[in-house]
């Protein structure tokens, strides 16, 4: 598992890695994404992939991972940064990710 924390810019600040190296790549794109958007990935990957025709599909080519893994850390209302987390499966990425912004921020882990 790679994760990665980015500040409000997507600006990568910390990076620990045990997996794959593509895994470094996505974890840093997730939380880029994430900081960036001010939102969780997952929804920005739900948005991409809705299938009655309303889907955003223009952000699939667009320099952004649409990978569920990628939580915001939000202070105040402010998007401080951002954690991404990548080399399991996408709903523990998201979990890892989640649990990372509840200790950063103090809140209750998910």
């Amino acid at each position: 598992m790679t994760i990665a924390v980015a500040d409000a810019g997507g600006v990568p600040l910390q990076l620990h890695r045990h997996a794959f190296p593509a895994s470094a790549e996505i974890a840093l794109g997730k939380a880029r994404t994430a900081a960036l958007f001010s939102k969780d990935t997952a929804g920005l990957e739900a948005a991409a992939n809705v299938a009655d025709g309303a889907a955003r599909t223009a952000l699939l080519s667009a320099p952004f991972v649409l990978m569920r893994g990628g939580v915001p850390i939000i202070v105040n209302g402010q998007c401080v940064g951002a954690v991404g987390v990548s080399g399991v499966l996408a709903d523990q990425d998201e979990q890892v990710a989640r649990a990372g912004v509840a200790a950063v921020t103090g809140a209750p882990s998910p």
